[in-house]
């Protein structure tokens, strides 16, 4: 047999020409596509959305309560609103345990017997609006606040924005009948 010398050296005088090539091809590829590309414009639609409820603007908890503020005097939709504890029979918090968010009911919403269970996952519709010692005054003429004790914890959100909900919205149970939009 005859023995084959070693072909160790022709790789390596290749190497370095092959690297180098290679950037070049995908320099070259990128400059292509920077040449060629087309600028693609998006079509962004501004302001609210109206939407199945009236609601001037949907949006989730979690972005609702970033800045509650800005959406005074609008009807909102908040969305995935988790009940952390309930205010008498008229009104109750949502959000996490630390920063919860008053809810009141109105009127048409108490003469219907509405109830909300904590823990429960709602979507609430209502106007936001800022809650200051008049409105305390008449919720309190009103029976909302049925011991001293619910009352003076409705007074630290004097101050503080607030919905008056027109509407409490339940998903409906696994398996159960209806729509999910009983109020």
């Amino acid at each position: 047999m005859g023995t084959f010398g070693s072909r160790r050296g022709a790789a390596d005088k290749l190497t370095l020409p092959l690297m180098i090539l290679a950037f070049v091809a995908v320099g070259g590829f990128l400059y292509w596509l920077n040449i060629t590309a087309q600028p693609t414009e998006i079509n962004m639609e501004e302001g609210p959305v109206e939407t199945e409820s009236g609601a001037d603007v949907s949006v989730p908890l979690v972005d609702f309560l970033g800045d509650p503020a800005m959406y005074a005097g609008q009807v909102v939709e908040v969305t995935h609103a988790r009940v952390a504890s309930r205010l008498g029979s008229q009104a109750f918090w949502i959000g996490p345990d630390a920063t919860p968010f008053l809810v009141k009911m109105a009127p048409a919403l108490v003469e219907a017997g509405t109830e909300v269970m904590l823990e429960s996952t709602v979507t609430v519709v209502g106007t936001v609006g800022t809650l200051d010692n008049a409105m305390l005054e008449e919720w309190d003429a009103a029976g909302a606040f049925p011991s001293e004790g619910d009352r003076i914890v409705a007074e630290f959100a004097v101050g503080s924005p607030f919905i008056e909900a027109t509407a409490i919205i339940t998903p409906a149970a696994a398996g159960g009948e209806g729509d999910g939009s009983g109020n």
